[in-house]
């Protein structure tokens, strides 16, 4: 009786919230763990073919939704947390909105984005048999602190499994967290192997190039964004391993997507991807890696990552009046740096809103700013518009990175002068963080209807 009373009032909590347009997607699960503390635990247990983990710092939501496509495809039934509430309290609620009174799911299979330091407290209750680590990069340092302190949560959370790990071997930190494994058997690669001659630019600073093992300062033979690449130690103590999954080529990137060649433990492929960006290219292909490693069929994987759309707000395309607005998220460094190199930097004409916001689930600290490359952009005299609740902080960095900015009233009037003047055929950007893309797509939406 305890377990239909959390389940009935977690989803009458989650229906109140729909109909309120309020989000918070992490209630039914608080209101759930109150009522039957065991329940998540015990819906987890109910999957015939376990729980998937996607962790890391970016493209967690994206490389996600890529793998829960593949194994659709291949006929599993998948429960996710497709909203993207990926800490303890949202993947409890994904597991109990999902479930009837009798506690059954009709579901398969788990595929989970966790937030990194969340993945100790859920890996008790999911259990999960694959985990899926992307990269490590500074991100809201008023809660995680640094990399290796973000290194440290990780690994505590994979100790306390027997997951088959994936990892990225161009991160060397992630890649050291293969000390975390059961057994070196549950250990697989993926890295990019080569990549055309990349335009120099608004690239941000390394954020992890000391070995993880002694602290020298990593030596790179080739490096593709931040800190990922090819390195090894010059002491002898670490080296990059060798990817089973790995980009051998890009043929073809525009704004609409990348064709690319790869090789699966020695099988060469050529994929059609929707998305661009080398940082995009790297969530690609963890889920190649992990389907690739639960044996589904490669014609299914390259299906779905042909057919697969951005999750929202991540390189999503609004079509209003026969204008494109391209909503571009932005939290971190690494992040804002990759979005500029990838769709801003050397376009013109170019009309951008940048959007900063500091909530809570944007992170408090936003000196981050200053660590991007923005002066990549005032070359080519971009029309910018700046809001959210930090504008003047973006507003005075464009300045001292030679672009001047104007600020916005609100980001409704935001969106208003960015799309002022824009012709008919023309194409917009809007980098916003986390909670001001939720409120812009939102509006966006409105006014595409409209």
């Amino acid at each position: 009786m305890r377990e239909k009373a959390a389940i009935a009032a977690a989803r009458t909590a989650a229906g109140l919230s729909r109909r309120l347009g309020r989000g918070g997607q992490a209630v039914p699960g608080a209101i759930a763990r109150r009522i039957a503390p065991d329940l998540a635990g015990q819906l987890a247990a109910e999957l015939p073919h376990g729980s998937i983990v996607v962790t890391g710092t970016n493209g967690k939501t994206t490389t996600t939704k890529l793998i829960a496509a593949a194994l659709r495809l291949g006929g599993e039934t998948v429960l996710t947390n497709a909203s993207g509430a990926n800490l303890h309290g949202g993947i409890v609620s994904a597991l109990v909105t999902a479930a009837d009174l009798h506690g059954r799911t009709g579901a398969t299979i788990g595929v989970f984005e966790v937030d990194e330091a969340s993945l100790r407290r859920v890996v008790p209750e999911l259990r999960p048999r694959h985990i899926v680590v992307l990269n490590l990069f500074r991100d809201q340092l008023d809660r995680y602190g640094e990399v290796d302190t973000t290194a440290e949560l990780l690994a505590a959370g994979i100790a306390a499994t027997h997951a088959r790990l994936y990892l990225n071997a161009d991160d060397a930190r992630v890649a050291s967290l293969a000390e975390a494994a059961a057994s070196p058997d549950l250990v697989s690669y993926f890295g990019i192997e080569h990549l055309p001659a990349r335009r120099a630019g608004s690239m941000s600073a390394a954020d992890s190039d000391r070995c993880p093992r002694c602290g020298e300062r990593l030596v790179f033979s080739r490096v593709f964004y931040s800190h990922l690449g090819h390195y090894s130690c010059p002491n002898g103590d670490f080296a990059r391993p060798t990817p089973d999954v790995a980009v051998t080529g890009v043929e073809h990137a525009d704004l609409d997507g990348t064709t690319f060649s790869l090789s699966a433990h020695g099988v060469p492929q050529r994929m059609r991807y929707g998305l661009s960006g080398t940082y995009n290219l790297y969530n690609a292909l963890a889920a190649v890696g992990l389907t690739t490693g639960l044996g589904l069929d490669p014609a299914l994987i390259a299906q779905a990552v042909r057919t697969t759309e951005a999750a929202f707000g991540r390189v999503e395309k609004t079509a209003i009046d026969g204008r494109t607005v391209w909503l571009l998220l932005i939290k971190n460094p690494t992040g804002f740096a990759q979005v500029l190199d990838t769709f801003l930097v050397g376009r013109a004409p170019l009309r951008v809103l940048i959007a900063v916001n500091d909530l809570p689930a944007d992170g408090r600290d936003v000196s981050w700013l200053w660590d991007v490359g923005l002066e990549a952009l005032a070359p080519t005299r971009p029309e910018v518009v700046v809001a959210g609740t930090r504008a003047a902080e973006i507003a005075l960095r464009l300045h001292y990175a030679g672009t001047e900015a104007t600020v916005a009233r609100s980001l409704d009037d935001g969106i208003t002068r960015l799309l002022s003047g824009l012709p008919p055929d023309g194409q917009a950007f809007v980098l916003p963080t986390y909670t001001a893309m939720l409120q812009i797509r939102r509006a966006l939406g409105r006014r595409a209807a409209a």
